[in-house]
């Protein structure tokens, strides 16, 4: 019996792409997935640690569809530790807050049960393991922000769930701040200068890049500080520089809104992590600028 390379479940689907030499993977914790067949008859992901694999689990959970799966090429497997180092920086808090986020955008109507398994949902959360998403769902229990249906398979929100939730809306709601992840070229200054800047300004939002404010703290530390304070960020990938992947993901991580750019001949050099997201993709400062009022008017409520 064949398993996950990935979470290690036994309860996939493997199946034939015809005319390539690929693999499409149904798996109860991953969700779906297309492989190469390279990667996969060599179980080409030995140097890729457990911790890495199971967050990388996660961001399939959350990234890929049974519709629209990503595909993951010989190539990008080396790109795994990158792509979920992010992840690795939520703090149990976090992760907490991710599952209220979770079960009120899930919910219908107050009340609405909301199917849950700690053994198949612990990756959705970019926990560990199962243990660690008990321990979160024994700690939502004690403070009364859920509770467990008679047949154990589903949860509901409670009022203090519901107000909880309220409560982790208004603290990125009531945010004026847009951190934006790019390339630090001077270059590149023109197009946070003159198309960034002015089209959150002229959105009622004031645009920051860590680089552009004193501060005496860790620059790790300020990034995520300034990140979690922020209504929404934008990720230029201009120039393809891992910090701005980093950025985005933490941002996805935290469940906040990410607005993807990318100078448009450039656009054949986006990750394979990214490329399934809908890109602006910009010719000038001009065109930027036009491009994000619109986009922004349009995504941030």
């Amino acid at each position: 019996m064949e398993s996950c390379i990935f979470c290690d479940s036994l309860s996939i689907e493997k199946l034939r792409i015809p005319n390539k030499d690929a693999y499409k993977i149904n798996c109860p914790l991953c969700i779906s997935y297309i492989i190469s067949g390279i990667v996969l008859e060599v179980r080409g992901i030995s140097n890729i640690s457990k911790e890495d694999r199971i967050l990388f689990s996660g961001y399939l959970r959350n990234n890929s569809t049974e519709y629209n799966p990503m595909t993951i090429l010989s190539n990008d497997i080396i790109k795994i530790p990158e792509i979920v180092a992010p992840y690795k920086r939520l703090s149990p808090t976090d992760k907490l807050n991710k599952v209220i986020v979770y079960f009120a955008e899930s919910s219908t109507f107050f009340g609405a049960i909301i199917p849950f398994d700690v053994n198949s949902d612990y990756t959705r959360f970019y926990c560990k393991n199962t243990a660690e998403l008990g321990q979160i769902e024994k700690h939502l229990l004690k403070s009364g922000f859920i509770e467990i249906t008679p047949d154990k398979k589903g949860r509901i929100l409670t009022f203090d769930g519901w107000n909880k939730y309220e409560a982790l809306k208004e603290i990125n709601e009531n945010s004026k701040r847009v951190f934006v992840a790019m390339d630090f070229d001077p270059a590149l200054k023109s197009i946070f200068n003159d198309a960034i800047y002015p089209a959150c300004e002229e959105c009622g939002f004031k645009a920051f890049r860590v680089d552009s404010e004193e501060h005496i703290e860790k620059i790790c530390d300020k990034i995520i500080a300034d990140i979690k304070s922020s209504r929404f960020i934008i990720a230029d990938f201009t120039g393809q520089k891992h910090g701005a992947y980093f950025e985005a993901g933490f941002a996805q991580g935290l469940g906040l809104k990410v607005i993807w750019t990318c100078k448009k001949d450039q656009e054949k050099e986006l990750k394979f992590d990214t490329r399934q997201y809908n890109h602006i993709l910009w010719e000038d400062k001009n065109d930027l600028k036009v491009k994000l009022i619109n986009k922004i008017r349009a995504v941030i409520k």
